[in-house]
């Protein structure tokens, strides 16, 4: 059973030591966050939403945490650095290698729980990719308060309005304050 466990475990060890290629690449943050910090991030902020809202905050959570952890194979792309089909099977290649060591019912509820979250269906898959891009605008206005400048941060605020919408809750409030919705082109 431990030996099974190891390469799953090594997988979230390693996302420690993968930046978030956006920042450095478009932001220029020399030492931006890991992608293990923006799912810690998001676990928070996913807990706390998803309880709030009254959905399934343990599959909630298993869902941020198992996200990325493809990256920890593949590296963290930035959109358009490779097409969407491309970055889908490496990342749906990486992550069955990641639980292949799991006790069967565990890699099974896994495999199904990162399908749903691909497919964006359910409510929490729908929250989980709202939170994902809400913490990267959090990250934005911490990297702007840290003193890098708004333009350079501008694109990332823009992403985190288009993805997380306009429903009436805390993170579209908390969004609205960090950075008005970027204007319509006409």
């Amino acid at each position: 059973m431990v030996g099974s466990l190891s390469t799953f475990f090594d997988a979230a060890i390693q996302l420690k030591y993968v930046d978030r290629a956006g920042w450095k690449a478009k932001a220029g943050v020399k030492h931006p966050e890991s992608v293990a910090d923006h799912a810690y991030s998001m676990c928070a902020i996913g807990m706390a939403m998803s309880d709030a809202m009254g959905l399934d905050t343990e599959r909630v959570l298993k869902m941020i945490v198992l996200h990325d952890l493809g990256e920890s194979i593949v590296g963290d792309y930035m959109p358009g650095q490779v097409s969407a089909k491309r970055k889908q099977a490496e990342e749906d290649s990486a992550i069955k290698k990641i639980i292949s060591g799991l006790p069967a019912k565990v890699r099974t509820e896994y495999s199904r729980i990162w399908r749903e979250y691909g497919q964006g269906r359910t409510k929490e898959a729908r929250l989980v990719r709202r939170v994902d891009k809400f913490e990267m605008a959090l990250q934005a206005a911490r990297y702007a308060k840290d003193g890098r400048p708004r333009k350079m941060l501008a694109q990332f605020f823009e992403t985190a309005h288009a993805a997380v919408g306009v429903d009436d809750d805390a993170m579209t409030k908390i969004l609205k304050s960090l950075s008005p919705a970027p204007r319509r082109k006409k």
